[in-house]
């Protein structure tokens, strides 16, 4: 699966840019397209067309990224139903993530009429809190960046991954 992170232009030069962390440690991984108004990605507006990308966003029609649901069913038992599930998953080509502050993004979302009608992912509802303490005015339920491409890769099976961005993750976070 490869990232794709459509980033606000104002993250560019943010000291508390998450994404910017998976840009570095796995380049072959994570790409960053700088979002403009008026100058759209003509590659990334026909895959986003031919859903070869889906874009990660909360939404109520998106496809859940672990199709788990709550059954009331012990948590081993729960877990272990979600690894089957996730192991018979196809996963996404390109997954695209909006690389921004949530009310930078939803202008992004607004102001595109490619990514509103993109095919979409959510993550699945029952995951952590965001850790995130560098920025504030988060949103209730939101996650920075890098804990969305966390969140990914953990449910696709790209642990190795997964840890190592967690570490770096980890390393930001407690900077003040």
């Amino acid at each position: 699966m490869q990232i794709i992170l459509l980033t606000h232009e104002r993250e560019l030069t943010r000291k508390t840019n998450t994404g910017r962390l998976a840009l570095e440690a796995f380049p072959a991984k994570v790409v960053s397209i700088v979002w403009s108004r008026v100058a759209a990605d003509k590659k990334l507006i026909e895959m986003l067309a031919s859903q070869q990308a889906k874009l990660l966003f909360p939404n109520e029609d998106a496809e859940l990224a672990d199709d788990s649901i709550e059954t009331g069913l012990p948590e081993d038992t729960l877990q272990f139903m979600q690894t089957q599930v996730i192991a018979k998953q196809v996963m996404p080509e390109h997954v695209v993530i909006l690389d921004a502050t949530w009310q930078e993004a939803r202008k992004m979302l607004r102001q595109s009429p490619y990514l509103k009608t993109a095919a979409r992912v959510s993550l699945p509802s029952l995951i952590p809190q965001s850790t995130f303490i560098l920025r504030r005015n988060q949103q209730e339920g939101g996650l920075c960046t890098a804990e969305c491409i966390i969140t990914l890769w953990r449910q696709y099976g790209c642990d190795e991954q997964a840890t190592v961005l967690a570490s770096l993750f980890a390393q930001l976070n407690t900077r003040q």
